[in-house]
């Protein structure tokens, strides 16, 4: 386990961090050069500032006004630079996050699609919540925090190596008597604001580590309660048909309350985590005043070096107090990555589940049929939705599949198609054929009405077809001038016009095989027998396989073959088209035409 967990962990940091090991990495590594390198100068920069501290004091306190003038341009031309180096930051620091991002989000984006994850990972009870939020938001917040306390924490650590020799030069050694023992402490300065950042960092982390947990929290009931008005927004038209908006408005209150309740204890957390940081950096400024002090007043020190001495204990006790400033941040960074290892390991987890489904075989012949041996097909859960069905299915041959909602009709299909991992048995497909599966519920990408009808290839290619003539033979001749209007056309049509589009989508197509699941279920009888005589017109060689509940679809098929929902089925000719109805060239025998429940 604890090898598998390591593992995982790995492809994790090897995803995330692999704009650095790409093609593109000598743009990471040159962005990343010069991010380090603004960011060390504008540390040294500060450090030539509060050097220029002494002078400028001193001058102050001496009342030389030729001296106060030259600290005055020295000062100008120190800012100016610091202006400059501070812009080229801002602007390296954001080029590296985008490209990462990029970079991130396109492997993300491609570790989803591949073999259908997106659709697998549905099939899994325990599947994670919101993938397309961990895709857009969650790699950007990482991107970003990852950049920012990086940074952040690359600028400490100059300022903690330079502000520090500072300090130790700027300190005496002191004596320090323990009973008997003496000790001499070289740089008691540096010792002091290591000694007083510790107890604050360690205060700090005791009273903040809860924020750990909740920031992972909110991240989930962001996410969900931003998915309810997602569903809420595509769904508008059934709420308002049931008169759902008292259940919506519980359902969302119900998912804000979460977020409220949650950012309750963030707010406890964050309000004692406040106090002691406020207390922190109050006691700070005069401490290292404190300290010095005594040497000041026994003129062992000058005005100016006392500023000197603050200002480089500020700047090294800043560099100590990264954690304890950034913890806010750095908890939800976690929380972030949190959600992305999640998200990534179910992804792993699905592809490497799916890559042979049960003891299924999946295989491809010349010849121009459609064979299954003893298929049987599960649910998830394991319940048998089809026993053993042996069958082969010529091409120009046409099959209507019928049975009770729920018995696995649309199952057989999504089997068929690849993408229903739950089977065992035999499907032989033919190969070089091409192969279209209309779903029930169209799909329709944003863009235009042309690029849909061509989906998922580009809009007009490799075709002789005359859309507009389509269109108008079924019955859209309200789109005809339409085409080319960009819009989200699955909302803007009805669901009959969405399977008639769907139809003109697969006759431009021209597959040798069309699966239709219930694509007619919401056009009439009439335009239903319309529609089936412009596919036998347009596509007289393409063989259908048709799933529906009407009758009236025997007439277009010459196989049926009826499914029970517990796992049998019964496989026989339409009586309309019995005489020219063959199984293989002639009826199917193997053991049995009916097959038995299991």
């Amino acid at each position: 386990m604890l090898r598998c967990a390591a593992g995982k962990r790995q492809k994790l940091v090897r995803t995330l961090f692999s704009y650095w090991l790409s093609a593109s990495g000598w743009q990471a590594w040159s962005l990343t050069f010069l991010l380090a390198v603004c960011t060390a100068l504008i540390v040294l920069l500060n450090m030539q500032l509060n050097n220029w501290q002494v002078g400028f004091y001193n001058h102050l306190h001496q009342h030389s006004m030729s001296g106060f003038n030259d600290s005055l341009l020295q000062f100008v031309t120190i800012a100016l630079v610091l202006a400059a180096a501070s812009g080229c930051q801002t602007q390296f620091k954001m080029l590296l996050q985008i490209r990462w991002r990029q970079l991130i989000t396109d492997k993300y984006i491609t570790l989803w699609l591949y073999n259908q994850t997106y659709f697998r990972m549905s099939l899994n009870p325990d599947t994670i919540d919101n993938p397309d939020q961990r895709i857009s938001e969650d790699i950007h917040l990482f991107v970003t925090y990852s950049v920012d306390l990086a940074t952040g924490l690359l600028r400490q650590l100059i300022a903690l190596i330079v502000f520090s020799a500072v300090l130790w030069q700027l300190s005496v050694e002191i004596k320090l008597s323990f009973s008997t023992y003496e000790i001499m402490l070289q740089g008691y300065l540096v010792w002091c604001a290591l000694l007083y950042s510790a107890v604050g960092t360690w205060i700090s982390l005791r009273v903040g580590r809860p924020l750990l947990l909740q920031n992972n929290v909110q991240q989930s009931n962001e996410a969900d309660f931003r998915y309810c008005l997602i569903r809420l927004k595509e769904y508008g038209e059934s709420v308002a048909l049931y008169k759902g908006d008292r259940q919506e408005k519980i359902n969302l209150s119900k998912h804000f309350a979460k977020i409220v309740a949650t950012y309750l204890s963030i707010i406890k957390t964050t309000r004692a985590l406040s106090w002691i940081s406020s207390i922190y950096s109050q006691l700070s400024i005069v401490f290292a005043f404190a300290i010095s002090s005594p040497r000041y007043f026994n003129n062992d020190l000058q005005l100016g070096q006392l500023f000197e001495i603050s200002g480089a204990y500020w700047y090294v006790h800043s560099a100590l107090s990264y954690i304890v400033d950034s913890y806010g941040k750095i908890a939800q960074w976690k929380a972030v990555i949190d959600r992305l290892q999640q998200f990534h390991a179910q992804i792993m987890s699905t592809q490497q589940l799916y890559v042979t489904p049960l003891k299924a075989a999946t295989t491809f012949s010349k010849r121009k049929e459609i064979v299954l041996k003893d298929l049987s097909i599960f649910s998830p859960s394991g319940q048998v939705l089809l026993h053993r069905l042996s069958l082969a299915l010529r091409q120009g041959f046409s099959l209507l599949i019928t049975g009770p909602s729920g018995c696995g009709k649309t199952t057989l299909l999504k089997t068929l198609s690849g993408i229903w991992p739950f089977y065992s048995g035999g499907i032989t497909l033919p190969s070089g054929q091409k192969l279209l599966f209309l779903p029930q519920q169209p799909y329709l990408p944003t863009g235009s009405l042309r690029g849909a009808i061509f989906y998922p290839h580009i809009a007009g290619e490799s075709t002789n077809i005359n859309v507009k003539e389509l269109l108008a033979e079924c019955g859209l001749n309200s789109l005809l001038e339409q085409l080319d209007v960009v819009a989200d056309w699955s909302k803007l049509l009805s669901i009959g016009e969405l399977q008639r589009l769907s139809l003109v989508r697969a006759i431009v197509q021209q597959p040798d095989w069309l699966f239709l699941d219930e694509i007619t279920s919401s056009i009439d009888v009439k335009m239903e027998h319309a529609m089936y005589q412009i596919l036998k017109v347009r596509l007289p060689h393409t063989s259908l396989v048709s799933i529906g509940h009407r009758d009236t679809l025997k007439a277009y098929h010459r196989l049926i073959l009826a499914m029970d929902g517990l796992g049998s089925w019964r496989c026989f000719e339409s009586a309309e088209q019995k005489n020219d109805c063959q199984l293989s060239g002639q009826p199917l025998r193997l053991k049995s035409e009916r097959g038995n429940r299991p």
